[in-house]
């Protein structure tokens, strides 16, 4: 297979791909020894797992395409794979069948996952990352699986017994879509706005964070998340943060509270103390699903590109976010009608050129955005 060099931004990775199809036929031929079932066609799968990445904003967007899998294979038990954090994304939503909450950090918990998934003798896997594949392959092939479905636009597709064609760059969101299309053929147009089914409790605790904290007294509560979890990639300060809603409060009336978890809470608290406007903070007061809850009855949420901005988009709170600098505009941009993207129109940008980039970001210009879209 012909690897084309445009899908990678490292050559390192690039090597890799050409490697991995240079050993196809070794790849091949330990595929038949330790998975060795014939693989089926999809009409006769009755037990499913999906594979993928696991961090909050990367579940949400394979939600949107869960009810249109459920409808192409009726008669399947759809299994989902995801971590201890994001398992509860998942617990309630009516197009999984079960969750296992086993997957870590680091590659340890693969070689546990693949003796448990043998266990279970699944017909399939759905191999849903768009980006390092070739871990949900390796693990679906050494737990026994006999029908792969993934890309193979990046290289090892001696593991994959249904590809799925190699797509441009989309929204992330619209790769599960093409997955999903791919096995049900279908036609990959549905909305990707995710899906997050709440509680009674979550309403209930997200109720009483929201008594607890005193808001619901101004015309406007803005939930405001400024953090990231991953490193690589660089945040709009807070001051900027707290420049544009200074803005937004000079023109309206509004309180904020700041959403984050309990390892956020001293730079939330210290950019609270800082904000000339009426500022809370909820760091580690709500689960994921709770925290769900409490943004819907917010006006607007107004952050970096995380996972509240994805469970804000979830229960149709309207986001106005700072993509990513990291990643490619298409990928990690908007991919729903409930969100705007402020962030300046640079891609792939090195950590320090992340920096230089939104300083040029004004924080008067995403006042109006946010007051626009919180009207």
């Amino acid at each position: 297979m012909e690897i084309d060099r445009a899908y990678f931004r490292y050559r390192s990775n690039y090597v890799g791909a050409i490697a991995s199809e240079l050993a196809a036929p070794a790849l091949r031929a330990w595929a038949r020894v330790v998975a060795p079932g014939a693989p089926t066609e999809p009409r006769d799968w009755r037990r499913l797992v999906i594979l993928g990445s696991t961090h909050i904003g990367d579940v949400l967007y394979r939600t949107a395409s869960l009810p249109y899998l459920k409808r192409a294979l009726p008669n399947c038990q759809i299994t989902y794979v995801t971590s201890p954090l994001t398992a509860e994304l998942l617990t309630t939503n009516p197009s999984v069948d079960d969750v296992l909450p086993i997957a870590e950090s680091g590659a340890d918990w693969r070689r546990r996952a693949a003796r448990e998934l043998r266990a279970r003798a699944f017909d399939a896997a759905l191999c849903t990352d768009n980006i390092a594949y070739q871990h949900d392959l390796i693990l679906a092939t050494r737990a026994g699986i006999p029908a792969r479905v993934g890309f193979v636009h990046k290289g090892f597709s001696a593991l994959v017994t249904r590809p799925v064609p190699g797509p441009p760059r989309l929204p992330a969101p619209a790769y599960m879509r093409a997955i999903v299309a791919h096995v049900g053929d279908l036609a990959p147009t549905w909305d990707l706005t995710p899906v997050l089914v709440t509680t009674a409790e979550d309403e209930r605790r997200a109720e009483a964070v929201w008594r607890e904290l005193g808001l619901g007294q101004a015309a406007l509560t803005i939930a405001c998340a400024i953090t990231l979890r991953q490193t690589v990639t660089a945040t709009w300060p807070p001051d900027q943060f707290l420049a544009a809603l200074a803005e937004v409060n000079r023109r309206a009336d509004i309180e904020v509270v700041l959403c984050g978890s309990a390892a956020d809470a001293p730079l939330l608290d210290a950019t609270a103390r800082q904000a000339p406007f009426r500022c809370r903070v909820a760091a580690g007061l709500l689960t994921l699903r709770a925290l769900g809850a409490f943004v819907r009855r917010c006006h607007l949420l107004l952050g970096m590109d995380s996972g509240p901005r994805h469970i804000a988009n979830a229960v149709g709170t309207p986001v106005v976010f700072v993509r990513s600098l990291k990643a490619t505009r298409i990928e990690a941009g908007v991919y729903c009608a409930n969100e705007t993207d402020v962030a300046p129109a640079d891609e792939w940008l090195p950590f320090e050129a992340q920096r230089a980039a939104l300083a040029r970001l004004d924080p008067r210009a995403v006042a109006d955005v946010v007051l626009m879209r919180a009207a």
